[in-house]
């Protein structure tokens, strides 16, 4: 097997050797599917992303996302999961993609999975309130009130008038909840003590 040479920018955060060596893993394994895994891990390097670097046409995407938010909003979860884990792997970039996917996660009992689905939107989209609402609901339902709280004042600041007004009113009732709860417990325990 010939390593294809490193061009000094590599995917994946990878050192030129091994981004070497997967290029060329890469490649030999899209050539078995009849791809130029050569011409698409080239693409990577230039920082492109996936669905840009096999060529797939505009709006492909968007159709995709359709058809994960139809299958949705029907209740049907466990169909748009992989179409968002897919819209992930096309386009990294997109903080959309990722909550769709972090909430289908929650919705699967895939917590873990989801908290890094939720995080990374937080990180794509720094100001966006939607993926600080959602790790807030995951943290509720970790039994997590201080991250959940966090998470709601981090929606709170973040709130703009792009922000679903559902969420917002949303957001309002678990503050309440939580802030509630944490009056509660203290006298609670001073009782049990006495």
């Amino acid at each position: 097997m010939a390593v294809l040479a490193s061009t000094g920018r590599e995917p994946f955060g990878l050192d030129p050797e091994d981004g070497a060596l997967l290029g060329t893993l890469f490649a030999e394994a899209a050539a078995a599917l009849g791809l130029d895994g050569a011409r698409i891990y080239a693409a990577l390097r230039e920082g492109r992303t996936l669905g840009a670097a096999l060529g797939l046409p505009e709006g492909v995407a968007e159709a995709l996302y359709r058809r994960a938010h139809t299958w949705f909003a029907a209740g049907r979860h466990d169909r748009a999961e992989p179409l968002f884990r897919a819209l992930c792997a096309l386009d990294s970039g997109c903080a959309d993609y990722w909550v769709g996917h972090g909430v289908c996660l929650h919705l699967r009992g895939a917590d873990d999975e989801a908290g890094i689905a939720f995080a990374a939107a937080a990180a794509l989209r720094p100001n966006w309130a939607v993926p600080h609402f959602h790790a807030a609901g995951l943290a509720i339902a970790r039994g997590d009130r201080a991250s959940a709280a966090e998470h709601l004042a981090a929606f709170r600041d973040r709130q703009d008038r792009q922000t679903p007004e559902a969420l917002i009113r949303e957001a309002e009732r678990l503050a309440g909840a939580l802030a509630q709860r944490s009056r509660v417990e203290p006298a609670e325990a001073g009782r049990s003590r006495a």
